[in-house]
């Protein structure tokens, strides 16, 4: 048993298991607010809990968690299919050199995949994220979501159909960042032919401004389309982008800045050397949490 003598040792419980609780939120939701708040919707419940009651506190958490998320989820969704333009995943952002040696997060999870999730059913993004980044067997799964453990495989073999299209990956970080570094380089000065050859020719941009902001409505096709609309943009508004390079999800990013203000997070897909998908969060909203949001420039 978890015996929850007093407000301290609850505190402790929940706090030793926030980093993951954290986690299985942000995948279940690819929100860093709408996470935040489940968690804290969940510590009001947990210190709640009669002292004694609990066998495993991970897993009466975990429950919890994927319970209050899942609510949350069936509400988000309504709410995104009346958004207006492209839906991104709320960005989660980091200094460059915050990461560990190799480049791996364990908690984090690329823009990519958040939006390949997408694509699933709640109770197929529920079993898919508690199997595959919680790392829960199908018992527990089937526990915590009320289900039996065929109808969550089941569920799992529908996940896995859904999701044909596998998350861009990149060995060595190092090289996502000179290339995220090269294409802001190149689009301060407004060099067509560089920033044309760190493109793929495939490459797409895809730009989320949740109606608040200018930014292209639809997804941007082909590395030639894609700077000449970098290079209008500078043109047409007669200032000039800056960029302060950080990790996005993990993984290569940039925070843009636009005549001096902080506009939006750029998150980068890498795929045979050079930059196949480039994300851009500007809806505000999406980027309060962000350092140096809504300050005069990028800091």
């Amino acid at each position: 048993m978890t015996a929850l003598a007093d407000p301290e040792t609850a505190l402790a419980a929940f706090a030793g298991e926030r980093a993951r609780l954290r986690a299985l939120a942000y995948r279940l939701l690819g929100s860093v607010a709408e996470a935040e708040d489940t968690l804290q919707d969940a510590w009001l419940r947990w210190s709640a809990v009669a002292p004694g009651s609990v066998g495993s506190a991970p897993a009466f958490l975990t429950t919890l968690v994927t319970r209050l998320a899942l609510d949350r989820l069936r509400s988000a969704r309504v709410a995104r299919e009346r958004y207006y333009g492209l839906w991104l995943p709320e960005p989660e952002v980091s200094g460059w050199e915050s990461g560990t040696h190799d480049g791996a997060d364990p908690e984090s999870v690329p823009l990519a995949m958040l939006l390949l999730l997408e694509r699933l059913a709640s109770d197929q993004r529920a079993v898919f994220v508690l199997r595959e980044a919680m790392d829960l067997d199908y018992a527990e799964i089937a526990t915590i979501l009320g289900k039996s453990v065929e109808a969550c495989r089941q569920i799992m073999r529908r996940a896995r159909a859904r999701l044909a299209e596998p998350a861009a990956t990149i060995s060595d970080p190092d090289a996502g960042r000179r290339l995220a570094d090269a294409f802001a380089e190149a689009s301060v000065r407004r060099d067509y032919a560089a920033i044309v050859a760190l493109l793929s020719d495939d490459a797409q941009w895809l730009s989320d401004g949740g109606g608040m902001v200018r930014t292209a409505v639809n997804p941007l096709f082909g590395a030639d389309r894609i700077a000449r609309f970098l290079m209008g943009v500078q043109r047409k508004r007669g200032v000039g982008f800056g960029f302060v390079p950080v990790r996005v999800n993990g993984g290569p990013g940039l925070l843009a800045e636009l005549g001096g203000s902080f506009r939006s997070v750029l998150a980068f897909d890498i795929a045979g050397g050079r930059i196949r998908r480039i994300y851009q969060i500007a809806n505000p909203q999406k980027l309060e949490h962000v350092a140096g949001f809504g300050d005069t420039g990028v800091q």
